[in-house]
């Protein structure tokens, strides 16, 4: 409470309560930034694959990765492509890995 009222009147403005929030979900990612920077990891791809991913990240974030990635099946896809879109909304409760 001292975050959003410091000076203790036991109110928060709502001016108070914006700014508490900007504060808070400045750093947060969401399914969109981890699908962009997928994407980049990809190089502009709409699939990554598992020696991207090994190469990009450190090695028990990549094995997690690939690990609950689910194939990729669009039109341009390659063997052992990668679906970082389904995994990403995934991570953020838009859909079930």
């Amino acid at each position: 409470m001292s975050i959003v009222d410091p000076n203790r009147v036991g109110v928060v403005t709502f001016q108070a309560f914006i700014d508490f929030m900007s504060r808070e979900t400045a750093d947060t990612d969401t399914a969109d930034q981890v699908m962009a920077s997928f994407k980049v990891l990809a190089g502009d791809k709409n699939f990554i694959m598992a020696d991207e991913l090994r190469r990009e990240l450190p090695p028990d974030q990549a094995e997690y990765c690939i690990a609950r990635m689910a194939p990729y099946s669009g039109t341009d896809a390659v063997p052992g492509a990668l679906d970082y879109m389904s995994f990403s909304t995934a991570l953020y409760g838009e859909s079930d890995l």
